[in-house]
């Protein structure tokens, strides 16, 4: 008697094509039919998380499924691991961002969904909730101030009295100020870097950048978002001012935010 079996590793794992709207929902059409009850779910990534959005996979008509993540549900920020409802993991197919391209939201709150590849291989999508949000635009230096400059447009607020940008020292509680020139939702500003590194350097240290619209407000964390790209670290490369302890290069985090990243000179 013949017995046959599958392993886990013969089944097919599942793909998905995603299509994303400029008003953040996105199209998931994965190959193959569905069953009636059939679901696609988005599990919120990290070691606590429990959140969970289950969207219901509809036949196409041409051996495909599909399953719509539309704009007004609600999505925590963090990275969402796409599964089937029996918790394989979806490979990522093509995925068509043009329409996040040069985004120009006009909402206060800022929502943005950007479907990705993981480093294993595995489709997940990057959420930001941001509001207001300062989203960084043109970075450049100004070599002979050893300084870098940073121009942007803020979205759910408006600069006002004494606005300031902070960069704020990630592994203390250092703060270096300066002012901001702007007016409205535009904002731009000249960052020393030579006072930041009046302590020593050590090995690096990584300043982030924030701007306070007004004297009296919050700090308003810049980050670059309102595009396609899920993570700018290796993709948005900066040349470095050099002072005369260290060598200093904006730079984006793993989650988009835009940063100073102090190296000893030498």
């Amino acid at each position: 008697m013949t017995m046959s079996t599958t392993s886990a590793t013969e089944r097919r794992t599942p793909r998905a094509d995603c299509v994303a709207d400029a008003a953040c929902g996105i199209t998931f059409d994965l190959a193959g039919a569905s069953s009636p009850d059939a679901v696609l779910v988005l599990k919120r990534h990290g070691k606590d998380a429990t959140d969970e959005v289950r969207l219901r996979l509809t036949p196409s008509g041409d051996g495909t499924s599909r399953a719509v993540l539309p704009s007004t549900v609600e999505l925590a920020e963090g990275r969402w691991d796409v599964r089937t409802a029996d918790g394989d993991a979806v490979e990522p197919g093509i995925r068509d961002l043009r329409a996040l391209v040069d985004r120009a939201p006009e909402a206060g709150r800022i929502d943005v969904r950007v479907p990705y590849p993981t480093a294993d291989g595995k489709l997940a999508v990057r959420c930001w909730v941001r509001a207001p949000h300062a989203e960084a635009g043109d970075i450049g230096l100004a070599r002979e101030r050893g300084a870098v400059t940073v121009e942007g447009r803020l979205y759910g607020a408006e600069l006002g009295e004494g606005a300031v940008a902070e960069a704020r020292l990630r592994s203390g509680d250092r703060v270096h100020k300066v002012p901001v020139t702007g007016e409205g939702s535009s904002f731009a500003f000249t960052l020393p870097c030579g006072p930041m590194a009046e302590v020593p350097v050590g090995k690096e240290q990584l300043w982030e950048l924030w701007l306070r619209p007004a004297a009296d407000a919050a700090g308003v964390r810049i980050s670059r978002i309102l595009d396609d790209i899920w993570d700018k670290r290796a993709i948005f490369v900066y040349p470095k001012v050099t002072t005369d302890t260290c060598h200093a290069a904006a730079c984006y985090t793993a989650d988009n935010d835009l940063g100073v990243r102090l190296t000893a000179a030498g």
